[in-house]
């Protein structure tokens, strides 16, 4: 019983310490030619790594292809930048 009662502790107490870390997925919102947007995925990003993200932009320093479009290598803006629940940019 104890051996229970002391995971389940460890348990929630990772979670509570997991839950202090505000992350993201973020990809970089171009516009084509035919001016719809297209979304290159970055990845997660936390904290820190997040708030720099948006606020300094992202460099990409290869172009992607993603479907039938290429998104250049380029300096992107804050602007172009979109993390989801983190409207902060």
């Amino acid at each position: 019983m104890k051996r229970i009662l002391l995971f389940s502790s460890a348990l929630c107490l990772m979670i509570a310490c997991s839950d202090e870390h505000e992350c993201h997925e973020c990809h970089i919102a171009y516009q084509n030619a035919n001016n719809v947007e297209v979304e290159y995925e970055l990845g997660e990003y936390c904290e820190s790594e997040l708030e720099d993200l948006e606020q300094n932009g992202y460099n990409l320093t290869e172009a992607q292809v993603v479907g039938n479009d290429t998104i250049p290598a380029a300096m992107y803006e804050p602007s172009d930048i979109h993390c989801e629940d983190h409207h902060d940019h």
